[in-house]
């Protein structure tokens, strides 16, 4: 309790200035005193050199003819009877001219005072009058001659006393007079910063955090406008107080709402990846499950494409015989070329299921697709445009191509480029609105980016904005309801990135859409 009472009192506005004023008191009081004591001691003192220099110049003039005469016994006799008439004489010595002491006269030989003032003064003669000589000359003054000495001595001791007591008398004045002064100077500072302690009570309360307090102000002085000053800012932070509070419940609102948003998209999110990790199985299981109905067919293929090459040339020589005759339903002419072109589209679409096949059981399993570098774009174009030119047929649907012939090769994988531009080419055939239009495929070389672009229009419906954000997302699509699966474009963006690509989307409602795939050549492959 102490410590803290020492702590508060130096962190105390109305004890630093009593202190400082009571210090200065002190010090004033003190300099008046000392002032005043040492002008007291020195007027003593003043008056004992005047009292001893009376003195001796009295017993000097009494003792002048005595000493002249060298008659000690009458110097005795006059000393006798002037130390009785001054008790505070200790002691007279007198000599003549040759310092020869003549008369040693101490009152108390046995005790000498401690305090004695010593005066020594010369003994002179009286004037004899004019000399012959000096009234021939004119010197009208009376010849004076020193004829010894007298050394008296006084007894201060009573001086000393006065000053000590006077000493005493004077700083006890002086404390009382301090006391006093101090403590009217409590009872006015008391007063004056009675005001300040209340401001300062009151900063401390909107300190801890209260702002509802209003420091009572009781003058028009600094210490009261300075309390109204202070009692518009509290007013200030309680309003911004209650504003933050608000803010607060709306933003702690605003949190749990979020909080219950991102747990939603967390349980969505959770519940794609279920879905990815069962498609991946499933992949996995249709995989086996293609794998062998596509071996038959593609054996059935070649060997249907070896019996055709073995018998087109009996078909030729008999058609050279008797005429163009019918196979199929379709003239021998027209079908040489189609049953030809089937049977390398067999063989080519068996050849792309088996490696889409494979490259599905490696995307589920993780593995590594295997990269060439001498693909050829227009190629994986036309190759493409080939799989789904039954598409291209399909009403008034029709594709267009408009190819750079000079292209570079790029490396990459030419089955996941075909399996890209399929799932694009197929989007924009279905986005057609009236099964009409033209879907336009053009290949370049982006001379500033030094990418090879693949771009496919259409002239379709278009994508609204708020599907357009979320094309690449797994199960999305607009097309659900007609047998959609929302993993063509999220396939497609998967295969474009293994090939360290873009695909960009721009489409316009009522219009038709536009999606640019772009590929780094092997110069600018990272």
């Amino acid at each position: 309790m102490r410590l803290s009472y020492l702590k508060y009192l130096q962190t105390s506005f109305r004890f630093k200035l009593f202190a400082i004023f009571t210090v200065l008191t002190l010090l004033i009081t003190l300099i008046f005193s000392v002032v005043y004591i040492r002008s007291e001691i020195d007027s003593q003192k003043t008056r004992a050199e005047q009292r001893a220099s009376l003195l001796a110049t009295h017993l000097a003039g009494n003792i002048s003819l005595p000493l002249f005469a060298e008659n000690r016994a009458i110097m005795k006799q006059i000393l006798k009877e002037q130390a009785a008439l001054y008790p505070d004489i200790s002691a007279i010595t007198i000599r003549n001219e040759d310092k020869r002491i003549l008369v040693d006269f101490v009152r108390t030989p046995t005790t000498r005072p401690k305090n004695e003032l010593t005066k020594l003064v010369d003994v002179i003669s009286n004037p004899l009058g004019v000399s012959p000589e000096d009234a021939m000359t004119g010197d009208s003054s009376p010849p004076i001659a020193i004829i010894g000495s007298m050394q008296l001595s006084l007894d201060i001791s009573d001086m000393t006393v006065k000053i000590r007591e006077l000493t005493y008398k004077s700083l006890v004045i002086a404390f009382f007079f301090w006391l006093v002064v101090a403590v009217l100077s409590y009872l006015v500072l008391q007063k004056v910063t009675q005001s300040f302690k209340t401001f300062l009570e009151g900063l401390e309360t909107i300190k801890a955090g209260n702002y509802s307090i209003t420091i009572p102000v009781e003058r028009n002085d600094e210490p009261g406008r300075a309390a109204a000053a202070v009692n518009g800012l509290a007013a200030a932070l309680r309003s911004r107080d209650e504003e933050n509070s608000r803010l607060q419940e709306e933003l702690v609102n605003a949190l749990k709402m979020e909080v219950q948003e991102e747990k939603k998209q967390l349980m969505a999110k959770l519940i794609q990846t279920n879905r990815m990790t069962f498609l991946g199985l499933l992949a996995a299981s249709m995989a086996h499950e293609i794998n062998n109905p596509n071996g038959s067919i593609r054996l059935a293929g070649l060997y249907l494409s070896r019996a055709w090459l073995d018998a087109l040339p009996l078909l030729k020589r008999n058609a050279d015989e008797e005429g163009d005759f019918s196979l199929g339903g379709i003239p021998f002419s027209k079908a040489n070329r189609e049953i030809t072109s089937c049977c390398a589209t067999i063989e080519r679409n068996t050849e792309l299921i088996s490696k889409v096949v494979h490259d599905l059981r490696s995307y589920s399993l993780g593995e590594r697709y295997e990269f060439n570098s001498d693909v050829n774009v227009n190629q994986v174009i036309y190759n493409a445009i080939s799989t789904v030119r039954a598409y291209g047929r399909h009403g008034d649907m029709q594709v267009s191509v408009e190819s750079q012939a000079d292209l570079p090769l790029i490396y990459g994988s030419r089955h996941q480029l075909e399996q890209v531009v399929i799932n694009l080419l197929l989007n924009a055939l279905q986005a057609m609105p009236n099964v009409t239009g033209t879907v336009t495929i053009t290949s370049s070389l982006n001379q500033e980016s030094d990418k090879v672009d693949i771009t496919i229009s259409d002239q379709g419906s278009g994508i609204a904005p708020n599907d357009l954000e979320r094309l690449f997302e797994p199960f999305y699509s607009t097309r659900l309801d007609k047998g959609g699966s929302g993993l063509g474009l999220f396939v497609t963006n998967f295969l474009v990135s293994q090939h360290h690509g873009t695909l960009d989307f721009s489409s316009e409602l009522g219009k038709g859409t536009t999606v640019k795939v772009s590929l780094p050549t092997p110069t600018s492959h990272p």
